[in-house]
C-alpha cells in the first residue's frame, strides 16, 4: 500500500512538473525579450511531445508482444521462469551511451521525465520487479497485477485461465501474436500535425494582424490606395473574434474568459479518450470503432475462456473477476451475465447487450448445436476486431486528407490576404 501511494504521489508530482515547466521556459524566454525563441520553443515542445507519446505506445505495444513470446516460450519448454526472466533481463539493451541518448531526449522536453518516470516506472525496472515478486512466492498472475502493462489483457486472461486449470502452455497459445489495434496510434501523429499547422497559421495571422496590417493601413491612407478585399475580410475576421464585435458590454467582458477555456478544453478533450475507457466509448465517430475493437476482443476472450470453463456462465464470471473491462463495458459484461442466469438464449443476450451484431445471432446458435462454441466466437471476434482495423484505416485516409485540403484552402487565402497589398501597391508605383 504504502508502495502505491509513493507512485500515485510520483506520478502527481511529475504530471505537475509537465504541466508547468514548459509554461515556465516560454514565460521566461517572453520576459527576457525572446518572443521569437519562445514560440519556435512552444512548437519544439509540442512536436517532441507527441513524437514521445507515439513512440511510448508503440515501444510498450512491441514490448509487451516480446514478453507474451517469452512466457509462452518458458512454458513450451517447461523451463523454470524465473531463470529466463533473468537472462531475459541481463540481455536487455544497456551501456553509458544509451543512458546518455535517453537523458539528453527526455531532460529536453522536461526533467521530470526522467528523473521520476523513467528511473520508477521504466520497463527494465518493472520485469525486476516482476522477477522479485516470484522469488518470493507470489503466483504470476498476481505479480503482474503488481506491475501492470508489461502483458496485454488477452495475454493476462489467458494465464488467469492457465493458472486455473493448470496448464499455462495451451492457454497462451490461443492468443494470437500481434492482434492488437495500432488506431490511435495511426491518427494521433496525423491530427497532431494538423493542429501543428493550425497553430503555426494562427500565429502568423496574429502577427501580421498586430504588426503588418496598421503599417498596410497607413500606407495606403498615405497613397489615397483601397486595400485589397482578401486582407480587408482577413482584418474583419480577427478584428471580430476577440470579442464577437460587441464593444463594451458583458459579451466583451467575458469573451477573453471563453477564449482561455476553449485553449485549455479542446485539448483536453482530444487527450481525454486516450486515458478513460468511459470517454473512449462515446466519442462521436472514434467511439464506434473502438466499441466495434471491444466487442472483437470481449469475443474472442470469451472463446479462450469456454476452452477451459464448460458452463458459460462460469465463463462470464470468470471475465467479470478478471478486471480486464471497465466502465461501460464492464457494465454490458454484468447485463449479459444476468440474462444468461434468466435462462434467454446465449445469441439473444449476446445480441441485446451490445456484444454481437445481429447478423451473427444464426452462426453462433449453429455453432451451439455442433458443440463448436468457442471456435465460433473466436472467429466473430476476429472478424470484429478485422472491421474495426478496416474502419479506422478509411477514417485515417478519408478525414485526414479532408481536413489538409480545408487546412491547404485556409493558408493560401491568408497567405494572399497578407501578400496581395504588397503586390498591389508595387503595381500601382510601377
Amino acid at each position: 500500500m504504502n508502495e502505491k501511494k509513493t507512485h500515485t504521489i510520483l506520478f502527481i508530482i511529475m504530471t505537475l512538473a509537465g504541466l508547468f515547466f514548459p509554461v515556465a521556459v516560454f514565460v521566461l524566454l517572453s520576459i527576457a525579450i525572446l518572443k521569437f525563441f519562445a514560440f519556435y520553443y512552444a512548437m519544439f515542445f509540442f512536436a517532441c511531445s507527441i513524437w514521445a507519446l507515439v513512440s511510448f505506445f508503440y515501444y510498450r505495444h512491441v514490448r509487451q508482444e516480446e514478453f507474451h513470446n517469452l512466457l509462452q516460450s518458458a512454458f513450451e519448454a517447461d523451463k523454470p521462469l524465473i531463470p529466463m526472466l533473468t537472462a531475459y533481463l541481463m540481455d536487455r539493451p544497456k551501456g553509458y551511451f544509451r543512458e546518455f541518448i535517453i537523458i539528453s531526449f527526455l531532460s529536453a522536453m522536461n526533467p521530470a521525465y526522467y528523473l521520476i518516470y523513467y528511473r520508477f516506472w521504466r520497463f527494465d525496472r518493472r520485469v525486476a520487479g516482476l522477477i522479485d515478486l516470484l522469488q518470493q512466492g507470489f503466483p504470476l498472475t498476481r505479480a503482474l497485477r503488481e506491475y501492470p502493462g508489461l502483458v496485454s489483457q488477452e495475454v493476462f486472461l489467458a494465464l488467469l485461465l492457465g493458472e486455473s486449470l493448470g496448464n499455462f502452455s495451451s492457454c497462451l497459445s490461443m492468443v494470437g501474436r500481434w492482434h492488437k489495434d495500432l488506431f490511435w496510434l495511426i491518427v494521433l501523429p496525423r491530427m497532431a500535425y494538423l493542429f501543428f499547422l493550425v497553430v503555426a497559421s494562427l500565429n502568423a495571422v496574429v502577427f501580421f494582424t498586430i504588426f503588418i496590417a496598421p503599417k498596410y493601413e497607413r500606407l495606403f491612407n498615405d497613397f489615397d490606395y483601397s486595400l485589397p478585399w482578401v486582407t480587408v475580410f482577413l482584418l474583419k475576421i480577427f478584428n471580430w473574434l476577440p470579442t464577437f464585435g460587441h464593444r463594451s458590454d458583458i459579451i466583451a467582458d467575458l469573451s477573453p474568459l471563453f477564449w482561455i477555456v476553449v485553449v485549455f478544453f479542446v485539448p483536453f478533450i482530444a487527450v481525454l479518450p486516450f486515458w478513460s475507457t468511459t470517454a473512449r466509448w462515446y466519442f462521436p465517430i472514434v467511439g464506434s470503432i473502438y466499441r466495434i475493437h471491444l466487442q472483437g476482443n470481449f469475443l474472442k476472450m470469451l472463446g479462450i475462456t469456454l476452452q477451459g470453463q464448460v458452463v458459460i456462465s462460469k465463463a462470464l464470471t470468470f471475465l467479470e473477476e478478471s478486471h480486464c473491462f471497465s466502465g461501460p463495458s464492464q457494465k454490458q459484461l454484468v447485463k449479459l451475465n444476468s440474462s444468461l442466469q434468466l435462462g434467454a438464449p446465449l445469441e439473444d443476450c449476446l445480441y441485446s447487450s451490445g456484444w454481437l451484431p445481429k447478423s451473427m445471432k444464426p452462426f453462433i446458435q449453429s455453432s451451439q448445436k455442433v458443440n463448436n462454441l468457442p471456435w465460433a466466437l473466436a472467429e466473430v471476434g476476429n472478424q470484429r476486431l478485422r472491421l474495426a482495423s478496416l474502419f479506422a484505416q478509411r477514417f485515417s485516409l478519408v478525414i485526414f486528407p479532408l481536413l489538409m485540403l480545408l487546412m491547404g484552402v485556409l493558408i493560401g487565402f491568408i497567405a494572399i490576404a497578407m501578400f496581395l497589398p504588397l503586390i498591389k501597391m508595387l503595381v500601382e508605383l510601377s
